[in-house]
């Protein structure tokens, strides 16, 4: 996760509507007479503007904080809730699920499930987690109507299963 940023102010709800002589934002080139910020790759002579100044490098993050995982343990849990059957039972729960973080890439969403596998044989922990990757797949599909790839790691951090939805 990228460092916060010790200057950025996360919490600014900044509006466009502020009256004249207010705020409105860094100058535009128009304003600047010339180029009002960082080179852009069509601006910069070498023909490359070098590396995001906004975080990390490749991540999507910014100065308040990661802007492309996101989150969706408990809307997944809640899924899983009300669509494990029986024959689930002792083999995945809502409460195996540890952590699902979700994200696009391009044009293509990316997801990776942490969970608690019940089992110590590595055969049986790959079914529970093909198991959770499936309903993840469901899930996506149902609700969003988007395509990826899910994986579904153990605690320790091992891929058990990758799969496409």
């Amino acid at each position: 996760m990228p460092s916060l940023s010790p200057t950025a102010d996360c919490g600014l709800d900044t509006t466009t509507d502020d009256p004249s002589g207010g705020y409105a934002g860094p100058p535009t080139d128009e304003e600047a007479g010339g180029h009002a910020g960082p080179p852009t790759d069509q601006e910069a002579a070498d023909g490359g503007a070098g590396p995001p100044t906004d975080g990390e490098i490749g991540n999507g993050g910014g100065p308040c904080g990661s802007a492309d995982w996101f989150d969706m343990t408990r809307d997944f849990q809640a899924y899983l809730g009300q669509h494990l059957t029986k024959a689930d039972d002792g083999t995945v729960s809502q409460q195996s699920v540890r952590e699902t973080r979700v994200r696009k890439v391009n044009t293509a969403g990316e997801a990776r499930i942490t969970f608690f596998s019940y089992f110590t044989d590595d055969a049986l922990s790959r079914n529970a987690a093909l198991r959770l990757a499936r309903l993840f797949a469901d899930w996506r599909r149902e609700i969003y109507g988007d395509a990826g790839r899910v994986s579904v790691r153990s605690t320790e951090g091992t891929v058990l299963v990758t799969l496409n939805w």
